[in-house]
């Protein structure tokens, strides 16, 4: 994942380069979560999170950069049931790449920012290569191969279009194989006595969308995915014919100034008999949904990206979310944010009977100087009958708090 980064100048007689950090440091505390290996709705944990990201761009000269990110965090458990040790001090290389930028031409080599989807359906650094031609008159296609988890290969396509300032229409085309297993970690829980294996192809193609229409914004993303799985359980080989689809849409409209509004609906098939027939589930490696922050876990931080191939969904029972936000920001300074979410099965919208249940999200910030920022978050998620069907129980609401500083340099 990335961030975005000021930095800060200097100037040498062969090449120009620039380096600049942020510095992030958050306190979270979250109750009630979800326990993926127990299928509990008890966990709690309280953590810290210190972090420094330094960065370094190297212009050699019109044509050739480089550009270094590295990830330097120190995670510190109060109560954290998951976490080995209650201090952990990770640092790694998140970004190094090469690039070179022509008239039309654009190449990125090395290990690379991708994301797919705006993030929905891959979003990470990885080794590989972006290639971007501007070459027609507000068209360019774009191009990008890159290594998922250890061994699985992936690929994008794109053609995009540019109507006007802040729009573009893009076609969209991906492609991932399944050469870590990873398929097959959503199938554990049915191979309970085994570790199951998968191999298989997953394909992508759709439209994504940003324009104006008068004074509305909006944004659109809507995919198909299909392809092939075979499940491995080290007795059978079951094959799975993919067909599954994403909704993401949003329509934003600013009241005044200050205060902007919004109303989204996000939309992932599920499958209710994965481990039969063909699978309709969604399925995505490394995805980031800031849909809601919990019951997507979404986050806003870099470090919520899971390593896993994850249902689009949440569940086998794929999701439909119709929300609404809003936007207060009097000044360049301070800012508030307020999602909320209604959140249903597949094919059960609006029917409270079945329902997973609602989603607030609330996020305030104050930069006290350039580039500088303190900020809230707060989350509540109110479990619905859909939760009481399965476990027998209504779960007691799911929270999450967040304080936290960032400086960037």
């Amino acid at each position: 994942m990335t961030v975005c980064i000021i930095f800060l100048t200097g100037h040498g007689y062969a090449f120009d380069y620039q380096f600049g950090a942020e510095v992030f440091e958050g306190v979270f505390k979250e109750d009630n979560f979800t326990d993926e290996s127990e299928a509990f709705f008890d966990y709690d944990a309280t953590y810290n999170i210190f972090a420094v990201y330094p960065n370094a761009y190297i212009n050699f000269n019109d044509n050739f950069n480089a550009y270094a990110l590295a990830e330097l965090e120190w995670f510190y458990a109060w109560d954290d049931p998951s976490a080995d040790d209650k201090s952990d001090l990770d640092a790694t290389l998140a970004d190094l790449f090469l690039n070179y930028t022509g008239t039309d031409l654009t190449v990125d080599v090395g290990l690379v920012p991708f994301a797919l989807g705006k993030g929905v359906v891959f979003y990470s650094d990885e080794p590989g290569v972006a290639i971007r031609y501007d070459g027609w008159r507000r068209t360019y296609i774009k191009g990008e191969m890159f290594r998922v988890f250890d061994h699985s290969p992936m690929a994008t396509l794109t053609l995009g279009y540019v109507p006007g300032f802040l729009e573009s229409v893009e076609f969209v085309g991906a492609w991932y194989q399944d050469a870590d297993d990873k398929i097959a970690k959503l199938y554990q829980s049915v191979y309970e006595e085994t570790e199951p294996a998968s191999e298989g192809d997953l394909f992508w193609a759709g439209l994504q969308a940003d324009f104006f229409v008068s004074d509305f914004y909006i944004s659109g993303l809507m995919l198909q995915q299909f392809g092939s799985v075979e499940i491995d359980d080290g007795k059978t080989l079951t094959d799975y014919d993919v067909s599954a689809y994403l909704v993401d849409l949003e329509l934003n409209y600013n009241l005044s100034n200050q205060f902007s509004s919004g109303i989204f609906f996000f939309a992932a098939s599920g499958d209710t008999h994965p481990a039969s027939g063909n699978l309709h589930a969604f399925m995505s490696p490394m995805p980031f949904n800031p849909r809601t922050a919990i019951f997507f876990n979404g986050g806003f931080e870099r470090y919520d990206v899971e390593e896993a191939v994850v249902l689009g969904g949440v569940t086998w029972d794929g999701v439909m979310a119709p929300g609404v936000k809003f936007e207060y920001q009097p000044d360049f300074k301070f800012a508030a944010e307020l999602a909320v979410a209604m959140l249903f099965p597949q094919g059960h919208l609006f029917d409270s009977d079945d329902w997973y249940g609602w989603e607030a999200d609330m996020r305030v910030s104050y930069a006290f100087y350039q580039n500088h920022q303190v900020f809230v978050e707060a989350g509540i998620l109110n479990h619905g009958n859909f939760f009481k069907k399965t476990v027998g129980f209504r779960p007691d609401s799911a929270t999450r708090l967040v304080a936290g500083l960032s400086l960037v340099f």
